[in-house]
């Protein structure tokens, strides 16, 4: 039966490309952010840049864990209960790192939500939004939905020890469950929501996203040179994003979607279109420093963006030059703020804790 078992796989991307993509995508998820940016000031309505932005921006994030590879940590490849030694102890690393900055943060955002007088204290629903790592539930209990990555983050990392230390069985077994589900979100039966209201730890989440992860490395270890490619997704992704753009409420209104089947296919095709240009995007120490703080930028911008809108507006009207300005600050912030927290040892291991 450990014939079957996977174990190990290699990197296929190194870590200053890595880090770089990370801070590229930070960029665009800043962005996607800022409605003062993503927003028609007419209809109030989100521009198809928006809608454009959230077929990948975020999602690509989700495919890197499976490019980074895995290396079994502190266990043995004799495992006798099909790794579950090693899972468990993936769980508990990866729970340290994600959990706590989840736990401080969704504290800090709910205060906010009830000063600025959003919401009111609900002990359960807190408990169950937090616990359940749902998007419409954390938006509802905690008021800032952007916090569901970081439980959909760790439910795939799981999955990803999981499908390296167990048997084949159950690897086809994930897959299977993952196209189910994206088979029912497709033909409009269900969404990637609903499931996630009855699955605890985002389990759901990590399901779905893991398929993202799979293609992209598959394409990648088939040996298929991504810079021939290039030409074409970079075709494919022009169409989609203009199809997607001009055709979605047209489609809508007669009763087609499209979302889904594009969900399915632009971060795949965005992440080829990186890992291909990947050493280039390397050289630049800008994209490379905001990778590094990625995660502490993406849990302070939010706050930082909503203060400043909400500030900025009291004195000027909404426009794409207040957009940038709120945009260009928030990053700019965030950063400093992540790069102060890192001087202060004591508190950055509170809030940020690492492990080995």
């Amino acid at each position: 039966m450990q014939k079957d078992i996977k174990y190990e796989a290699p990197s296929l991307i190194s870590r200053d490309a890595s880090t770089a993509i990370k801070g590229l995508l930070m960029l665009l998820v800043a962005f996607g952010h800022t409605g003062l940016l993503t927003t028609n000031f007419t209809t109030g309505e989100r521009t198809a840049l928006w809608q454009w932005l959230y077929t990948f921006h975020v999602y690509v994030f989700f495919i890197l864990p499976f490019i980074y590879g895995y290396k079994r940590r502190n266990c043995s490849t004799n495992d006798s209960w099909m790794g579950c030694s090693c899972i468990l102890n993936d769980i508990i690393r990866n729970a340290i790192r994600v959990v706590i900055p989840y736990l401080w943060f969704s504290f800090i955002y709910l205060v906010v939500f009830i000063v600025a007088g959003g919401g009111k204290l609900d002990l359960g629903g807190i408990v169950y939004a937090i616990t359940f790592g749902n998007e419409p539930l954390i938006g509802k209990y905690i008021g800032f939905n952007f916090l569901w990555y970081l439980p959909a983050y760790l439910a795939l990392v799981t999955i990803i020890s999981v499908w390296y230390n167990t048997h084949r069985s159950v690897r086809i077994c994930l897959v299977a469950i993952s196209l189910v589900l994206w088979l029912l979100y497709i033909v409009g039966m269900l969404n990637r929501y609903s499931v996630g209201m009855y699955v605890p730890f985002a389990l759901s989440q990590g399901v779905y996203f893991m398929i993202y992860g799979l293609m992209s490395r598959w394409l990648i270890e088939k040996s298929l040179s991504v810079r021939k490619l290039l030409p074409c997704v970079i075709l494919l992704i022009i169409g989609i994003a203009a199809g997607y753009a001009y055709y979605r409420k047209p489609l809508l209104e007669f009763g087609f979607n499209l979302f889904p089947a594009v969900n399915l296919i632009m971060p795949v095709l965005v992440f080829l279109l990186l890992y291909s240009i990947r050493e280039s995007l390397a050289k630049s120490r800008v994209l490379k420093i905001i990778g590094q703080y990625s995660l502490q930028i993406y849990l302070i911008h939010v706050l930082i963006i909503n203060a400043l809108a909400t500030g900025l507006l009291h004195f000027t009207h909404q426009s794409i030059v207040l957009g940038i300005v709120v945009y260009v600050t928030s990053i700019l912030l965030s950063l400093a703020i992540a790069m102060l927290l890192d001087r202060i040892p004591w508190l950055n291991r509170i809030l940020f804790p690492k492990t080995k």
